[in-house]
């Protein structure tokens, strides 16, 4: 899962990147406001945590942004401002949770984890179903019945975005923006790349969940039905 992290002061920003990745997190750090507003628009992120006081934009109208485009992204608000009023304009204008500067590591961990669990309303966000497949994200093995593999790094992203989604068609820059990011030089054939070997995986498994290409769009799970 990918975090957005928009904080100015980086030497903040790049210990939560560092714990958050200890956690399997991706993590992209942003020290500007508008900058940060830009990247959080792109809606490719599983969670922002966003600091309120930001240089060229500050958070409160980041969050009004996101707010006014639709982007349902949850946000944790990351302040120094220890005031009710803050707390409370935080969350009126969109934020699901707030934390205050100096916090614990171990909580913010544990309040993100809160957040997308609620935000992915299942009981165990860390095991994703689809027909007679099953992921694993702990420890990154997919399963049908008692055939198992294990799957890792960009892989496992990927099956990971497929199965949130389920039988919704998933955009193929979609894909290439929260696997290699924002902007990157990745091309689309590096999705159909790594789309091959997960197909592979699920013939092996003798999966009944296929990955259909839906032409010049993107990708879709279909459950084949014998």
């Amino acid at each position: 899962m990918k975090i957005l992290i928009i904080e100015d002061e980086y030497s903040l920003a790049d210990a939560i990147s560092e714990v958050l990745k200890k956690e399997n997190f991706t993590t992209n750090i942003i020290t500007d406001g508008e900058c940060g507003e830009d990247e959080a628009l792109t809606g490719v992120y599983d969670l922002i945590l966003l600091d309120i006081m930001l240089p060229n934009r500050d958070g409160f109208k980041i969050l009004n942004s996101l707010q006014r485009e639709n982007i349902e992204t949850p946000v944790i608000i990351l302040t120094a401002k220890s005031e009710i009023y803050d707390k409370l304009n935080g969350l009126e204008n969109g934020a699901d949770d707030y934390i205050t500067k100096p916090f614990h590591m171990k909580e913010l961990v544990a309040r993100i984890k809160v957040v997308l669990k609620r935000k992915r309303q299942v009981k165990d966000f860390s095991i994703l179903e689809y027909g007679n497949l099953k992921l694993d994200l702990r420890n990154g093995k997919i399963s049908c019945g008692e055939n198992e593999v294990t799957i890792n790094g960009k892989e496992l992203d990927l099956l990971e975005i497929l199965l949130i989604n389920k039988t919704q068609t998933v955009n193929r820059e979609i894909i290439a923006d929260k696997i290699w990011g924002y902007n990157s030089e990745a091309e689309y054939n590096n999705v159909e790349v790594y789309i091959s070997f997960l197909r592979k995986k699920l013939k092996l498994l003798k999966s009944n969940v296929q990955i259909k290409t839906v032409r010049g769009i993107g990708y879709i799970l279909e459950v084949q039905n014998d």
